[in-house]
């Protein structure tokens, strides 16, 4: 493996960068305008037959702007992969600002471009959690660490959506590694095959290239970590796409990264560009409590609280309950109606909402509080619960949220309420 050192900053407390508006400390924010190569460690698989072009000029090449950007800017960074030599190869480009936190939330605008009617054999990956060495390669060999999203821009092979965890990082009882299997539960059931239905609603084509992979199109990608509860979410252009989870933690250095997983060499045509990297952890305390909860048998309340943002286009919302029976399943509430209602059902709280009511328990959704007495739930705004279906919440809209716990009195086993949070989008 080769592995090219760039200065870097040696200690966390230079990595928090700026505080956002919409109350993020950011630890990376790349638009890639300038050339910023001496804020990335560069590894790669050993074979070095690649470039990375930063400040490129995609514009002038003839490519539309990246969705996060603004009119006049035209910078990326290009990473190309088996230029000449033919063999496979690997690069990674690990970010030397290191993250360390509870939950933090990466986005990239990613764009891979090739030529209609030839196949490039190569991934883009996104990566977080990464030890800032080891190189990631989703095939061929499996290869890196921490977690990685690993995708084709072209289609055609039955892998053309994976993503890879560590094997240090695997939750007890699980014994699926590395890159993980179709039939995983984490995949959602959306396997990872771009000819499925749900990659084909995702990149249609038109635009795409290719039906079921963002070939000659831009897509964001957003990886959401939460340490926590230790789960780790990917989405594509606000898609919730896998969801899993891990055991440890995913806090090290994020990555971009390109590979060509065989022989073939790549035409000039195919490479992948990056932009408007950006990772961010939520610190702003958002929303308002109300209403009494009932004590539990810890002796306190439940509690819940949220940090993010109030901006529906933020889309970033994080619910927290806590002062909760330790090791108790449970979920979250939401309406935006406020209410109250003691003892419903036979439970030991108070229901702090009233008309139509959704409940947060898809796949990933139904909680355990852990030793720690508390669960947290990321949420995604345009996929909001109700007793008819998902909707989106809409600026201006106020929405109303609880979580519902098991407890027990006396042994007897029994359910109890948060208290409420109420939340005002705009």
């Amino acid at each position: 493996m080769m592995l090219q050192h760039l200065p870097y900053a040696p200690a966390l407390a230079a990595a928090l960068l700026a505080t956002s508006a919409a109350g993020q400390s950011v630890f990376i924010n790349d638009d890639f305008e300038t050339d910023t190569s001496a804020d990335y460690i560069i590894t790669n698989d050993g074979t070095p037959d690649g470039t990375q072009t930063f400040a490129y000029d995609y514009i002038a090449a003839g490519i539309p702007l990246a969705p996060n950007s603004s009119p006049g800017e035209t910078g990326g960074l290009r990473l190309t992969a088996n230029d000449t030599a033919g063999a496979s190869d690997a690069w990674t480009l690990f970010h030397t600002n290191p993250i360390a936190a509870d939950f933090y939330v990466l986005t990239v605008d990613v764009w891979m471009n090739f030529t209609s009617g030839s196949g490039t054999t190569e991934y883009a990956e996104v990566g977080v959690g990464g030890d800032g060495a080891t190189y990631n390669s989703v095939f061929l060999p499996i290869e890196g660490s921490g977690a990685f999203l690993a995708f084709t821009g072209d289609g055609g092979s039955i892998s053309d959506f994976r993503w890879f965890r560590a094997v240090p990082n695997t939750p007890m009882g699980d014994s699926n590694n590395t890159t993980l299997p179709n039939n995983h539960p984490s995949y959602l059931g959306h396997g990872s095959d771009g000819s499925g239905s749900f990659f084909q609603g995702l990149f249609p084509s038109p635009p795409a290239t290719t039906a079921g992979s963002p070939g000659n199109i831009w897509t964001t990608v957003r990886v959401e970590v939460d340490n926590v509860v230790g789960q780790i979410s990917f989405y594509f252009d606000d898609q919730l796409t896998f969801q899993g989870d891990f055991a440890n933690d995913f806090n090290g250095f994020a990555s971009l990264s390109v590979a060509d997983v065989f022989s073939s060499v790549s035409t000039a045509n195919n490479f992948t560009l990056y932009d408007n990297f950006r990772v961010e952890v939520p610190t702003n305390t958002i929303g308002a409590n109300y209403c009494t909860a009932a004590a539990n048998s810890t002796g306190a309340v439940g509690v819940v609280s949220a940090v993010g943002s109030e901006f529906v286009s933020d889309n970033l919302v994080t619910l927290s309950a806590s002062d909760l029976p330790a090791n108790s399943f449970g979920f979250f509430l939401t309406g935006q109606n406020q209410g109250f209602t003691g003892n419903p059902g036979g439970s030991q709280g108070n229901l702090c909402l009233s008309g139509s009511i959704g409940r947060y328990v898809a796949a990933g959704q139904i909680k355990n509080s852990g030793g720690a007495g508390t669960f947290d739930l990321t949420l995604d705004l345009n996929l909001t619960p109700t007793p008819i279906g998902l909707v989106s919440i809409a600026a201006g809209e106020t929405w109303n949220f609880q979580a519902w716990y098991r407890d027990a009195v006396g042994g007897a086993a029994t359910s109890n309420f948060s208290d409420g949070l109420s939340i005002g989008f705009l």
